[in-house]
């Protein structure tokens, strides 16, 4: 989905929000960090990975940048065993690695708890030279998700 797409889901929304231009392609959060033109609190950042179920079933897991999805806990919500979907996966989905926003990802989304406790978040928005700023009290507005304790350190 284009940035110009997501700004238009955003406006119907009356979400607030804030795109960050990215100077280079940005993967990790340091290179977040590194790379946006405005001011990002490494802390505020999150990723979203994708996930494959025993079942072959999809998930998206939204989690703050400098934790790891926890497998174990992500299949005690969705009652299976989970992996980290390939690359061939994410290419079928249209998707890149550092570029899958979590509103607009096709896949059932699991966003972590430890994301409310920020005032707002950092995450991508589809494109890989923009992220997208918004508070995590506004995700509801914007897409379904179930809510959990999914990540460890």
């Amino acid at each position: 989905m284009s940035v110009q797409k997501v700004r238009q889901m955003l406006s119907a929304s009356g979400v607030e929000y804030r795109f960050i231009r990215l100077k280079k392609r940005a993967v990790s959060v340091n290179e977040v960090v590194k790379y946006a033109e405005d001011e990002v609190k490494e802390d505020e950042i999150c990723k979203t990975v994708l996930l494959r179920g025993a079942s072959g079933r999809l998930y998206a897991v939204m989690l703050l940048g400098m934790r790891k999805v926890d497998l174990a806990k992500v299949a005690q919500i969705v009652k299976e065993k989970v992996s980290l979907a390939s690359l061939s996966e994410l290419e079928k989905l249209g998707l890149e690695p550092g570029a899958i926003c979590p509103l607009t990802i096709d896949v059932e989304l699991l966003v972590d708890e430890e994301v409310f406790t920020r005032q707002k978040v950092n995450f991508s928005s589809g494109d890989p030279h923009y992220g997208l700023e918004v508070s995590p009290k506004d995700l509801e507005k914007l897409v379904e998700f179930r809510r959990a304790r999914l990540s460890s350190p």
